[in-house]
């Protein structure tokens, strides 16, 4: 019922669909109710986005600048 971080991680994997699953931060009945619930094994977990630029991660001004580039778009 209580959402914990392991549950939670995995809503922090690096691809989707694993993205759209475990929204919830404090009860995980809303993830049952609309079937975004998931639990895997935790080692399979990858955090990140698979739509940013791998070499750049360790810069901060890339990171601050991410919300603002038109260049950064969704991938279904």
């Amino acid at each position: 019922m209580i959402v914990t971080p392991g549950m939670h991680r995995f809503h922090h994997h690096r691809e989707m669909p694993w993205t759209d699953t475990n929204y919830g931060n404090i009860l995980s009945i809303w993830d049952r109710l609309f079937g975004t619930f998931l639990y895997d094994d935790p080692s399979k977990i990858e955090f990140g986005l698979d739509i940013i630029d791998e070499t750049k991660t360790d810069v901060l001004s890339y990171q601050l600048g991410l919300p603002f580039d038109k260049r950064v778009t969704y991938k279904k």
